[in-house]
């Protein structure tokens, strides 16, 4: 936890404000609740950034967002941002750098095959207070390519300088190579350009300003890849690292990783303005890897099988960073076992019956909620203190509370894995005592967002907002 630069209260008084706020999420009891209605048909792009919700529209030309209210007599109104080219997905960097990136596609007008059209690619770098072409940046619009008439899947994640993006065909049946692509967004300056065989990406992630993690799909890993420190372009064909995740039964294998930590790390220098009193540290926050895998257990039946697990940022960099205890390669990168790193640093918990959103961390928080039944929403801390707290309020008044400390061994009845996996990693567990039947919950510091969808599909109708301040 940090001060931000808005923070001019007296000492005690921020003090006070912080354990208030810990407080009240602790015994589970928002200051206020709010609601508000969906107005637009949505898409499937979304993203929840500190105080601000985005919902794209279906028409895939508008992104409508709005501004979470911090007092309970602030106004909900959607405000929303309009393109010319159809929306593909969008990247944000708001409180660091006012940045909103849009990744857009139209037809190319040099395409002259009408039954196999060509679209250009393009981002789109805006501010996102004034919503025009952002100040700092160069080339405010950074052509990716021409592509064919399928639509790939996109992954943006910006921090300091650097726009990282993962372009991915996924159960596409041309197989198109995935890409990794890295670009100083100030000066327009691509720094990577990797290509990767079909279906090898589906997500990414800042560890620090200068480090990145991708979950490798075909690999079963995770890869550590170094920003390089020159301006000019690089081609890398490897990871300076990699990381395996536990090894699956050959019937298995891997449909897709997504992962999100927030906060994001912030560049050299940067300051976060976001008119709150504090933030979440990025390098105390939990990153959450949910992971799709298909086991065949008998010809033709298939079981899709959704599994996830949490680890502290700042575990994996020390991983990283203590890569030279482990012998070195010299035609690959080094890859360290599961068994060696996971077991104390990661907690796997139940993503089965859980909605399929990512945006369900924040901080050391993570927010989970039975899909489909009325249940309590819960609140999976992983913030050491709090924990420690916990297990001594526990013990001087058992049953008061639910504590989980020891490692415990996944229950693996589906056979997905061919090792043992455990988790030690010691959380302790809050409880709504009403019962909701919200379709999913979203998580930022100071709210949680329930959701509820139309019937039959994830398109979000009504939103309830409850602020723990």
């Amino acid at each position: 936890m940090f001060e931000t630069l808005l923070a001019t209260l007296l000492c005690f008084e921020k003090l006070q404000a912080l354990a208030r706020r810990e407080l009240s999420w602790r015994k589970f009891q928002p200051d206020f609740v709010r609601s508000i209605t969906v107005e637009h048909l949505p898409s499937g792009i979304y993203d929840l950034t500190n105080g601000i919700y985005f919902l794209g529209a279906l028409d895939r030309l508008s992104l409508y967002y709005l501004n979470l209210p911090a007092l309970s007599s602030q106004t909900l109104t959607w405000s929303h941002i309009d393109t010319e080219h159809s929306i593909v997905d969008m990247g944000l960097a708001i409180h660091e750098s006012d940045l909103i990136v849009i990744t857009t596609s139209r037809l190319d007008p040099c395409s002259i095959d009408a039954e196999n059209p060509r679209f250009r690619l393009q981002l789109s770098l805006l501010s996102f207070r004034t919503r025009k072409p952002h100040p700092l940046a160069e080339k405010p619009n950074i052509l990716i390519g021409n592509i064919s008439q399928v639509k790939p899947s996109i992954f943006i994640e910006i921090v300091g300088d650097h726009l990282a993006l993962v372009m991915t065909y996924t159960f596409n049946a041309s197989r198109l190579p995935d890409r990794f692509y890295l670009w100083n967004w100030k000066t327009g300056t691509m720094l990577i350009d990797h290509e990767a065989r079909y279906h090898t990406y589906s997500d990414i992630i800042f560890l620090t300003a200068d480090l990145l993690l991708l979950p490798n799909i075909r690999d079963g890993a995770l890869e550590f890849w170094r920003i390089p420190s020159s301006p000019h372009l690089e081609t890398l064909s490897n990871p300076v690292y990699v990381i395996s995740l536990p090894s699956l039964y050959g019937s298995s294998k891997i449909l897709a990783v997504s992962c999100r930590g927030e906060p994001n790390p912030v560049g050299p220098g940067s300051t976060l303005n976001s008119g709150q009193l504090f933030h979440a540290s990025a390098l105390q926050a939990i990153v959450l890897f949910r992971i799709d895998i298909e086991s065949i257990p008998g010809d033709p039946i298939t079981i899709l099988n959704t599994l996830a697990f949490v680890v502290h940022r700042q575990s994996l960099i020390d991983i990283f960073n203590n890569r030279a205890s482990f012998p070195l390669s010299e035609n690959a990168p080094q890859r360290l076992p599961w068994s060696d790193w996971g077991p104390p640093v990661t907690r796997w918990i139940d993503a089965e019956e859980t909605p399929a959103w990512i945006t369900t961390t924040s901080g050391q928080r993570c927010v989970t909620i039975s899909a489909n039944i009325l249940s309590p929403i819960t609140i999976l801390d992983f913030n050491p203190r709090n924990v420690a707290k916990m297990k001594d309020y526990v013990r001087r008044h058992p049953g008061c509370g639910m504590f989980y400390n020891d490692a415990e061994e996944l229950d693996d009845d589906a056979g997905i894995f061919c090792e043992p996996v455990y988790s030690a990693l010691p959380y302790c567990l809050y409880e709504s005592e009403k019962k909701h039947s919200y379709d999913g919950v979203f998580i930022d510091e100071e709210r949680l967002l329930g959701v509820k969808t139309a019937d039959g599909s994830n398109d979000i109708v009504s939103i309830d907002i409850m602020h723990f301040g």
